[in-house]
């Protein structure tokens, strides 16, 4: 739910404080940089925000140094041509705006000096140029989904919304007025942040399946020499599974999700080798099978499967839109899946549940209940995305650019999660320093392996209802309570 929503829903119930009050400045506007980007759909925030840009731009030159410019234009331009041919995937920013943001500042934006002025780049030209140039058929709504996304601002812009520039000898002092991608400037230090960890996900998007193969055929090469032994087959089986889902995943676009899946696999096939070597160094493998019956000793067997089949790959199909998968894709991968791993209860520290959140029973439902200062603030849903990530972060006084970072490291759910035991410290007033400062500390755990999301929700259930209460004892309470 937006600021505006909230201010108008405040309103409606006898009144609520205004948008002003609603929130602390918002993060990224102090200093001389902006450190994310800011999705602003209604026109309210959009006319704070242009003036919160015109007001930073001030550290600018008024005439700008064009060898300056020529410098940071290139830079800023290969960067947004990268982003307009694939999407960054830890951001929510749609591929269009990025398309249309590229276009407007390789081609339209042309003047240098404007990229070290107080003004920045300007989209000044006619919906006639625009159309001839560019191939925008619809400028003034290729214009507002640039305004939406905070990428270009009004400058000195007329009442009917005409754009022009004159020049005049010094042409600093030229009329102008139109859209201005001032923002930009204000965002070169994120955007080559962004850059670089989106080069880093595509890297990863490439070396993980050459991890997963070369995994996979080093443990072919062991069992192959077994034959048909019971032990070996199973072996095959599951091999078969981390190839299916290795195909799977690595055909995709680049996402955040596969990503995670890749990586769980490509961990799951490196153990599964160590294993088998270790079986085979040691001559257990001889002993598993008695040389004149195919069929596994029962003695040895229990001691063996365990160990084999704790390299578990179930799960590694993502139930989650958005991650490129059609319906009919996911059915037959996780069909395959069932028919080839077998069922084996997950580890306490399985590596696809790392933060503990499956093992907790959490659901999305429950999440108005276990924090309760988000009702009325923002819907969450049955599965929140980027979006309501980044809401709210700004709700909490969390910076975009350590909530991106967040989402890159954890994942979406476990970002918005943090964000969550985040709001409910500040809430409490229990943070010492600030909430981004907190924030980026849970990162910094989960890093060092030290972060229990899981733990923390049932402290949560445990403080609201009394004890750690389940999913199913959550659904009966809550029916309980509406029903009052």
């Amino acid at each position: 739910m937006s600021i505006a929503q909230n201010e108008a829903i405040g309103r409606g119930r006898g009144g609520v404080a205004s948008i002003g009050e609603l929130l602390s400045p918002l993060p990224g506007y102090v200093g001389d940089r902006l450190d994310g980007i800011e999705h602003i759909p209604h026109q309210i925030d959009r006319v704070r925000y242009g003036a919160t840009i015109s007001r930073m731009m001030q550290q600018f030159p008024e005439d700008g140094r064009a060898e300056t410019g020529r410098r940071r234009r290139r830079k800023l331009v290969d960067i947004l041509e990268t982003f307009a041919r694939q999407a960054p995937v830890t951001v929510s920013t749609p591929p269009i705006v990025w398309k249309y943001l590229h276009q407007a500042s390789a081609r339209i934006c042309a003047r240098d000096a404007d990229w070290d002025s107080a003004r920045g780049p300007l989209i000044a030209a006619s919906n006639d140029h625009l159309r001839l140039v560019l191939g925008w058929n619809a400028a003034r709504s290729n214009l507002a989904k640039l305004a939406e996304w905070g990428f270009a601002v009004p400058y000195c812009l007329a009442g009917n919304g005409k754009r022009y520039l004159t020049t005049s000898r010094n042409e600093a002092n030229g009329d102008a007025s139109g859209w201005s991608l001032a923002p930009i400037l204000l965002l070169e230090d994120y955007l080559i942040e962004l850059a670089v960890r989106e080069e880093d996900l595509r890297l990863q998007h490439v070396d993980l399946p050459r991890r997963i193969r070369r995994a996979t055929t080093a443990a072919y090469r062991i069992i192959n020499a077994f034959g048909s032994e019971i032990w070996a087959h199973r072996a095959r089986r599951k091999l078969a599974a981390i190839a299916d889902a290795r195909r799977v995943f690595g055909r995709r676009r680049v996402s955040l999700e596969g990503i995670a899946a890749l990586r769980r696999l490509a961990k799951a096939s490196e153990r599964l080798v160590e294993k088998l070597l270790g079986l085979v160094s040691s001559g257990e493998a001889n002993q598993l099978t008695d040389p004149s019956n195919s069929r596994v000793s029962p003695q040895h067997h229990h001691q063996y499967s365990p160990d084999l089949t704790s390299v578990s790959v179930d799960g590694l199909a993502e139930r989650r839109s958005g991650d490129g998968i059609s319906q009919t894709q996911r059915g037959s991968l996780e069909a395959s899946l069932q028919k080839r791993t077998p069922t084996v209860p997950p580890h306490p520290d399985a590596e696809e549940d790392r933060f503990g959140i499956e093992r907790s029973g959490f659901q999305w439902e429950e999440a108005s209940a276990l924090f309760p200062f988000i009702e009325g603030l923002i819907d969450l849903g049955d599965r929140p995305g980027l979006d309501e990530l980044h809401a709210l972060a700004r709700m909490n006084q969390i910076s975009q650019s350590t909530a991106a970072r967040a989402s890159g490291k954890l994942g979406t759910d476990a970002a918005i999660l943090c964000v969550l035991i985040t709001a409910y410290h500040l809430h409490a007033g229990e943070i010492r320093k600030t909430p981004d400062a907190y924030m980026a500390a849970l990162v910094k755990r989960a890093a060092t392996g030290e972060l229990n999301i899981g733990h923390t929700l049932f402290g949560r259930r445990e403080a609201i209802f009394g004890r750690r209460e389940t999913k199913a004892t959550f659904r009966v309470n809550s029916m309980t309570r509406s029903s009052r």
